[in-house]
C-alpha cells in the first residue's frame, strides 16, 4: 500500500503539483474567475512552454490576486534551476495564501541548501492554526522530517532529533511511516554521537526497508565508534553490496548523502 501511494504521489507531482482550482467558486465575470479560466487553459499545454507561460501572464495581469497562477507559473522555473525567477513568482502566491504555499517554498529552499530560510518558512507554517501534514512534492517524506534535517544541517542535531521524533510519534499505524524515516533519525543520532540510539533506529529502518545502502553505512559508523570493528566492517560491506544492487532504494532528500567512495574508504580503513 505504501509503495502504491508513493508511486501515485510521484506521478501526480510530475503532472500537476497541486489540484486544479475550481473556477466556479469565484463570481461569474469576476477577475479571479477569468484568471482561473485562463490558468486552466494554460494547463492544456506542456508545462513551461511559451504558450502556457503567456497564458499565466495574462491570468496574473487580469487577476493579480489569483494566487494559483503565480504558483503554476513558478514551477517550471524551479525544475529548470532558475531559483530567483521561481521565487519571485512563488513569493506572490505565499503573500496571497501562505497556508497553501509556505511549505512548498520551504521545500525549494531545502533543495537549494538554504536551510535557514527553509526552517523559517516551516516554523511559520506549523505555527499557523490550520496547518496540516505536508509531504515533499514526490510524496516520500513528511515535511516535518525535512525540518528536522534542516535543523541538523545547521548543526542543531538535538533540535533535529526532537523534531523527527515528534513527527514519528504522531503516526497512528506502521503504514504511516515513510521508507526512510528511521534512517533520518538514525543518521542524526550518529551525528550527535548517540550511538546506541543510532543503532536501534537504523535497525528499525532495515526492518521497514532493507534496500537503503546508506543505512548500513551509518550503522557501520555507529559500531565503529563503539569500537565493535568486526560488526562495523560487516555493515560497511553490506552497504557496498546494497549500493551495487540494482534494486537499491534511492533516498531522495536524504540530507546526508553517502557515496560509494565513502563506503570504500570506510572499509579500507578497517582492512
Amino acid at each position: 500500500m505504501k509503495t502504491t501511494i508513493l508511486i501515485l504521489s510521484f506521478f501526480i507531482f510530475c503532472s500537476k503539483s497541486f489540484s486544479q482550482v475550481n473556477c466556479y467558486i469565484y463570481p461569474e465575470n469576476s477577475r479571479e474567475r477569468k484568471a482561473c479560466e485562463l490558468s486552466d487553459e494554460a494547463l492544456k499545454y506542456k508545462q513551461g512552454s511559451k504558450e502556457s507561460q503567456l497564458l499565466f501572464d495574462k491570468a496574473i495581469t487580469l487577476g493579480p490576486k489569483f494566487h494559483w497562477a503565480y504558483y503554476e507559473k513558478s514551477v517550471p522555473y524551479f525544475k529548470r534551476g532558475f531559483l530567483i525567477e521561481g521565487l519571485k513568482l512563488l513569493n506572490e502566491a505565499v503573500k496571497l495564501k501562505p497556508l497553501d504555499y509556505l511549505w512548498y517554498r520551504a521545500y525549494w529552499y531545502w533543495q537549494y541548501k538554504n536551510n535557514e530560510l527553509c526552517i523559517k518558512d516551516l516554523e511559520t507554517y506549523y505555527a499557523m492554526p490550520k496547518a496540516y501534514i505536508q509531504f515533499t512534492p514526490g510524496g516520500e517524506k513528511d515535511m516535518r522530517i525535512i525540518l528536522g534535517l534542516a535543523y541538523a544541517k545547521t548543526g542543531n542535531y538535538t533540535k533535529g532529533i526532537e523534531t523527527i521524533l515528534n513527527c514519528l510519534n504522531s503516526y497512528k499505524t506502521e503504514d504511516d511511516f515513510g521508507f526512510a524515516d528511521y534512517h533520518s533519525l538514525g543518521v542524526l543520532y550518529v551525528k550527535n554521537k548517540q550511538y546506541d540510539k543510532a543503532i536501534k533506529a537504523l535497525k528499525k529502518q532495515i526492518i521497514i526497508n532493507k534496500d537503503l545502502a546508506d543505512t548500513y553505512y551509518y550503522l557501520g559508523i555507529a559500531y565503529k565508534e563503539k569500537l565493535d570493528l568486526k560488526e562495523a566492517k560487516k555493515q560497511f560491506k553490506n552497504a557496498l553490496l546494497k549500493f551495487q544492487d540494482t534494486n537499491k532504494f534511492i533516498n531522495i532528500n536524504a540530507g546526508f548523502k553517502v557515496y560509494k567512495s565513502d563506503i570504500l574508504e570506510a572499509i579500507e580503513k578497517l582492512e
